[in-house]
């Protein structure tokens, strides 16, 4: 009952929480779906989140260093400590192991790639989702347009992954901002009005190739979809754009430390704007426009003090 009175894309968040956390591996060779919530202690909670706050090295020699993601820490915390403690309060198990742990600091690092690094591996991934589907490197075609629309209208992760037909209809792109902040309409350039056409004409194609029922609305119509026909997961975005990562770093399209996100380019997108930038990016105070802007501006030198006469 608590779960269905939640907003439905904290609903859906939750679901893509407890696909991931179920899967995640553990040292004796099984999944955390497997463990028995009494028998996890607080401190088995405090590792697992350190270890998603902090990244790993790779399991074998070569294997690629996993980042750290302190945000994603703190969402499967909370998460964790809400699912237990539903579970304790009705009697399915009779401890909550993440309750009192805190949550990890989260990085000030936005991780903005520089606008080579970012054309590189946008170019690096419609090139390779080129190759046939069982190639070598193949990756999906949404991840470059992705990438672009990120950019252009300065969005977040999440509120790229939910454009629908709605939100894209007309000369313009209309927003879909979470956490407070003001939606605008953003003027569609070449580049976005490609990466919106792709997006279309890849899932006309997975449409008809399945013979599911097109949604009749328009914002039931997402752009970004899997093969099954259905929205994109973030658990399916973040498998494909971690593997496309990891191919980079192989193929020497970037280096490790040159890895970045997708809120990353939201980032990028926010520093190369011109004119009004909060207006732009839709924040409702300047500190927050702050923490994306990076650009340097340019001053005038100092100069010495007229003496008095």
């Amino acid at each position: 009952m608590a779960f269905n009175q939640l907003q439905p894309s904290t609903q859906q968040h939750y679901r893509d929480y407890a696909k991931a956390i179920k899967a995640y591996p553990l040292k004796n060779g099984t999944t955390l779906s497997a463990a028995v919530v009494d028998r996890l202690s607080p401190g088995f909670i405090r590792r697992l989140i350190d270890v998603i706050a902090q990244g790993r090295p790779g399991q074998k020699p070569g294997d690629p260093t996993i980042p750290g993601y302190p945000t994603k820490a703190n969402h499967w915390l909370r998460y964790l400590r809400r699912v237990f403690g539903w579970a304790r309060e009705h009697d399915h198990v009779t401890t909550n192991p993440a309750a009192g742990i805190k949550q990890v600091k989260e990085k000030g690092a936005h991780r903005m790639p520089t606008v080579d690094v970012f054309r590189n591996v946008q170019a690096y991934a419609k090139e390779c989702s080129a190759r046939g589907p069982r190639a070598r490197g193949a990756v999906p075609a949404y991840l470059w347009a992705a990438m672009e629309l990120a950019y252009q209208a300065r969005l977040r992760g999440i509120e790229v992954l939910t454009l629908a037909d709605a939100h894209v209809d007309g000369d313009v792109l209309r927003t879909n901002r979470r956490k407070g902040s003001r939606d605008n309409l953003v003027r569609k350039g070449a580049e976005t009005e490609e990466a919106i056409a792709m997006l279309r004409a890849r899932r006309a194609a997975i449409w008809e190739k399945n013979g599911g029922v097109i949604p009749i609305r328009a914002e039931d119509r997402y752009l970004f979809v899997s093969e099954d026909g259905e929205r994109l997961t973030e658990d399916g975005w973040q498998t494909a754009w971690g593997r496309m990562m990891r191919n980079a770093v192989t193929d020497r399209v970037i280096t490790p430390d040159q890895r970045f996100g997708l809120h990353s380019l939201k980032h990028r997108g926010i520093t190369d704007t011109k004119g009004d930038k909060q207006r732009a990016s839709g924040h409702k105070s300047k500190s927050m426009v702050d923490r994306y802007d990076h650009e340097l501006p340019i001053v005038d030198p100092s100069s010495d003090p007229v003496p008095a006469s």
